[in-house]
């Protein structure tokens, strides 16, 4: 017994009458839910460790998840060969991007680079996040302006204070200084 094939038209609209009922399957966030604003959120900052390295941080509101492959960060010409690193995220199933790591709580990224006799540089900052509830944030991009520590003058030999004579700087140890 053979079983006619239904037209194209009626399997068309077999799933224009299923669709609703898909569409009402998927969770919706709540009523009364609003987004905060974002930089509330997402709490960005940032603060040069060293002369060749900068830390941005972000603080995570609960509820909330920043996107791993939407983060990134690069510096001016006044940091030059900057490079991020990024901790292994969570991961984490995707209805948009399929297969990614997220931030909960917390991120520090690292930013290593070369400084030049500068006293700051600025650093473009771009992330994503979403919100528990299935809402996400549309990309971000924040400027911010960091302070590096000033090149040592001297030499030091790497214990904080420059060498000025002989024993506890009393002498003439650097008499052609």
């Amino acid at each position: 017994m053979r079983i006619p094939r239904l037209p194209r038209w009626f399997a068309g609209l077999l799933l224009a009458l299923a669709l609703p009922a898909a569409i009402a399957a998927t969770p919706a966030p709540p009523q009364d839910f609003e987004l905060p604003p974002v930089d509330e959120v997402f709490v960005l900052s940032a603060q040069a460790t060293s002369r060749d390295r900068i830390e941005v941080r972000w603080k995570i509101a609960e509820g909330y998840y920043l996107y791993r492959h939407r983060t990134a960060v690069s510096a001016d010409a006044g940091f030059g060969s900057a490079s991020l690193s990024l901790p292994k995220g969570k991961a984490y199933r995707d209805e948009f991007f399929g297969d990614v790591e997220t931030y909960r709580t917390a991120l520090t990224g690292v930013l290593t680079g070369t400084a030049g006799d500068v006293a700051s540089t600025t650093l473009t900052v771009k992330y994503q996040g979403c919100a528990d509830a299935g809402i996400c944030y549309p990309p971000q991009t924040r400027t911010l302006k960091v302070a590096l520590p000033t090149a040592a003058s001297g030499d030091d030999g790497g214990l904080g204070f420059a060498k000025k004579g002989g024993l506890f700087g009393i002498g003439k140890a650097d008499a052609g200084v």
